[in-house]
């Protein structure tokens, strides 16, 4: 398996995805909640390419946070995400993987529930490079 992640140095942050054809990307997420309070999420999103040409995909998570929904929609507005996305310091360097046929590679990001949080179902998902992903659930 072949992995290589180049740095490009922008003046403004873009958030895109390029390929050399078209692209045929799968996203298939999944979270690991800790039942201890504070719960601790871990969730890994694997893009995969499934064409037929190589493809280049943007690693740069800033502003996209782990998110939980009450409805399995994930629609609406997030009653939790791991991070204040509008708080967020963002580098000026994006960071590509190129994908071969084939390839993958896996976002892997972490959260803490806050005790505050009421209980409930909840359903999981994480923004990569413009798809909202379902990423599981848990019950708190």
């Amino acid at each position: 398996m072949t992995r290589s992640v180049g740095l490009l140095l922008l003046a403004s942050l873009v958030a895109c995805t390029s390929s050399t054809g078209p692209e045929k990307l799968s996203f298939e997420g999944k979270s690991t909640v800790s039942p201890a309070v504070p719960m601790d999420v871990q969730t890994v999103v694997t893009v995969r390419n499934e064409g037929d040409k190589t493809t280049r995909i943007n690693t740069n998570f800033c502003g996209h946070p782990i998110q939980a929904f009450t409805t399995p929609e994930r629609d609406g507005i997030p009653v939790w995400q791991s991070y204040d996305p509008a708080a967020a310091l963002c580098a000026a360097v994006l960071t590509y993987a190129t994908l071969a046929p084939g390839d993958y590679y896996d976002f892997r990001l972490t959260g803490t529930i806050p005790p505050s949080l009421p209980s409930g179902l909840y359903y999981l998902a994480l923004t990569v490079n413009g798809k909202l992903v379902p990423a599981g659930q848990f019950f708190k």
